[in-house]
């Protein structure tokens, strides 16, 4: 294959390896770790691997048989792929349903039937009660692999029955060496903090407008909480933006607010590079105000649909922001 395993993550495919070439592989693996870092791109790699036809030496996809050319194709029919769908915030029932019921269904070639769940923990509470008796007792020669950057949002119940394979990001120093490659010019530092350690995050920050697009929402969600806010203007900035996005980058700042709230020099934030402005808000706010925010953002995450009129659905958020704002500022 053209890819190559990230240098941060050769334990965890040794372990892959050792597991594969012996054929010991449970049937349901955990990917969990931190966003940015590689985990989905990993994945998708053990996929290509375990569907290959010869693998190569060591453990890894050959890039060059059919069953390679089928995956990379998106046409082998022994694998199933559950993502969620653009501009939606869960993988529902149906859509686990459906990856279950192809998984019964016989199959093509000889190699393992594989599903790949990613972002796992999107799934609602009746897709994470479906796919229980799959994840304990599979058909018979396949492999689940669910990932997500947020495990501890999966019920224990799914927890308890895939073996963890924990990701971590890379040090420092091996996520700078990494990103030197792509350009030796770039101040690397300040987006890999912004990134939390991610290097594949904080690439994407450099490559993109997307380091742009994150200030101007964050900024424009601060600016609420000012005397003169002007929500209207402010909720044009949230209208560039994919809804799932901006919406986590607002619920990491609502994070912050909190750990600032229980100690005002916490050892970890979100946004570290918003540490002045949520330090300079946090005494004004009473941390059932905080939570009061959090609530109407998972309720407007849980009520939004790509069919709705975008404008007028951010524009009404905005507008609640603001006016509990302006009612319980201290």
């Amino acid at each position: 294959m053209s890819e190559q395993i990230y240098p941060w993550f050769s334990q965890q495919w040794e372990y892959f390896t050792r597991l594969g070439q012996t054929q010991t592989l449970p049937h349901a693996l955990l990917l969990a770790g931190p966003e940015g870092i590689g985990k989905h791109q990993f994945a998708r790699m053990m996929v290509a691997t375990l569907l290959c036809e010869h693998p190569a030496d060591p453990f890894l996809a050959c890039g060059e048989c059919k069953h390679c050319h089928l995956f990379e194709a998106r046409t082998y029919p022994d694998f199933v792929h559950v993502t969620m769908e653009e501009n939606e915030n869960v993988i529902s029932v149906d859509v686990i349903r459906a990856m279950i019921s192809k998984l019964y269904l016989t199959r093509h070639f000889e190699n393992y039937k594989v599903a790949l769940i990613e972002t796992a923990d999107a799934m609602n509470v009746n897709a994470a009660n479906a796919i229980l008796k799959t994840l304990e007792e599979p058909p018979e020669h396949t492999i689940l692999i669910l990932v997500s950057s947020h495990p501890q949002r999966l019920p224990a119940t799914i927890r308890s029955r895939c073996q963890l394979v924990s990701m971590h990001a890379p040090d420092e120093q091996q996520a700078y060496s990494w990103l030197q490659k792509f350009s030796a010019e770039v101040n690397w530092e300040p987006l890999l903090k912004v990134a939390q350690g991610g290097p594949l995050r904080a690439l994407e920050f450099h490559q993109t407008d997307l380091l742009d697009q994150r200030i101007s929402i964050m900024n424009g969600f601060l600016g609420l909480f000012e005397r003169d806010a002007r929500p209207l203007e402010i909720s044009t900035k949230f209208e560039s933006v994919e809804f799932s996005l901006a919406s986590h980058w607002i619920q990491s700042l609502i994070i912050d607010l909190l750990r600032i709230k229980s100690a005002e020099n916490p050892i970890t934030l979100e946004n570290p590079d918003f540490y002045r402005p949520l330090l300079a808000l946090a005494p004004r706010l009473r941390v059932p105000l905080i939570i009061d925010f959090w609530q109407l953002l998972i309720e407007r995450k849980r009520i939004y649909d790509k069919s709705l009129n975008f404008k007028l659905f951010i524009e009404s958020m905005v507008l609640q922001v603001h006016k509990l704002a302006a009612k319980n500022l201290t």
